[in-house]
């Protein structure tokens, strides 16, 4: 492992020559941030806490101690070592960094060079191992609240079967009523023609065949759900241009009052399932509507789609709101939302991370914030039948 693969050494010291001391010994096995004052250091650990493995301080030294610095670093870095350095046998010093710093060792000028060694490397295979014990309880957690995800999910699919079932069982005898009725209709027009009641009897056969596409869409998704609680696999091909005429039309409502909705691209085929591609580019569309809120000027989300070599990149870009970059991370972490209470659930853009992850696929995201957001996915194009 390469100094550049460990967590720093923090080493504090107002005299130039100490810390260039220090350096000259144990710079080139370990990482080393030096501080020449206590208020220098300070800033560094607020600024790359994360990055500290070991803060290693003088005692004597003008403005603060040693033991006020290690005692303020355990607040700023609590996973760090912290460590003492002192030229006078002060037992007084040492008690007071036990006690208040929490130093792991103290060391009396001049330093034993092969004990400094040993005690920094301990050290940091100490920071090393609690970084994975965390890294490792993270996962564990992450798992548990997917696996919660997956019995809700599971149940979900259940619940949906039912009223897809009547709907399509309503649809069937809706369709053949509604032929009836056009008919019966289209004998008193040639009568007694309306313009309006015309146009609503065309359009008719084309609204029950929107519902009937709907409600086998529904079916599609809840066993897509199902199969995605078992874990089953199935590989897939998605005609890109069919799939997001289809998430258009099911993101209507949302988008209707808030945004004009574009799409473009040429016909190609991804290695991705229609119904889950649908899912995704769903959730995106209504993600992107919704970042419209309380924006001032008319609302734009253009979705298109382009193929490079064996890849394809389908695009959702809107001029909404923006996501600050602090939170720009955290929106693919599931149930992190910052929507109000009751509008959203935490899991839509995680769920559309983990589906394209699942074909092999990349998300990123790109935004500014006031002036809008853009997320790419990156997918495999489908080899031609």
């Amino acid at each position: 492992m390469t100094p550049s693969d460990l967590p720093a050494v923090l080493y504090c010291d107002d005299d130039a020559l100490n810390l260039r001391v220090f350096e000259a010994n144990f710079g080139q096995r370990f990482r080393i941030l030096r501080c020449s004052s206590p208020n220098e250091a300070l800033t560094v650990l607020e600024q790359r806490r994360g990055d500290i493995g070991v803060v290693i301080s003088d005692q004597r030294m003008p403005g603060m101690s040693g033991v006020e610095l290690l005692e303020r670093a355990r607040t700023l870095a609590p996973d760090a070592k912290r460590m003492l350095v002192t030229a006078y046998a002060d037992l007084q010093a040492v008690v007071d960094a036990v006690n208040r710093g929490q130093v792991t060792r103290y060391f009396v000028k001049p330093w034993d060079r092969a004990e400094m060694l040993a005690a920094l490397d301990d050290a940091l295979k100490i920071a090393r191992l609690e970084l994975k014990i965390r890294q490792v309880e993270g996962r564990m957690m992450k798992a548990e609240r997917l696996a919660t995800l997956g019995q809700v999910t599971a149940c979900i699919a259940h619940e949906l079967m039912g009223p897809v079932g009547y709907l399509s069982q309503n649809v069937v005898s809706l369709r053949r009523d509604i032929e009836q009725i056009i008919s019966y209709v289209n004998k008193h027009l040639e009568e007694d023609p309306h313009p309006s009641v015309a146009e609503t009897v065309k359009d008719l056969p084309s609204l029950i065949g929107d519902l009937a596409t709907g409600t086998e869409h529904l079916r599609q998704v809840a066993n897509g759900l199902k199969a995605q609680a078992r874990g089953d696999e199935t590989e897939q091909a998605a005609e890109v241009s069919e799939v997001v005429s289809f998430a258009v039309k099911l993101a209507r409502a949302e988008v209707r009052d808030r945004a004009r909705l574009t799409s473009s691209g040429e016909p190609v085929r991804v290695l991705f399932g229609p119904v889950k591609l649908c899912q995704v580019l769903l959730n995106l569309i209504v993600n992107a509507a919704q970042a419209m809120e309380g924006v001032q000027r008319t609302g734009r989300i253009d979705v298109r789609w382009a193929q490079q070599d064996r890849w394809v990149t389908i695009t959702v870009a809107d001029n909404g709101c923006g996501i600050p970059v602090e939170l720009q991370e955290k929106v693919f972490q599931p149930l992190f939302t910052t929507k109000p209470v009751g509008i959203g659930t935490g899991l839509g853009l995680s769920i559309c991370k983990e589906l394209v992850t699942q074909y092999g696929g990349k998300l990123q995201l790109s935004s500014v914030p006031g002036e809008g957001t853009e997320i790419n996915i990156t997918v495999l194009r489908a080899p031609m039948p």
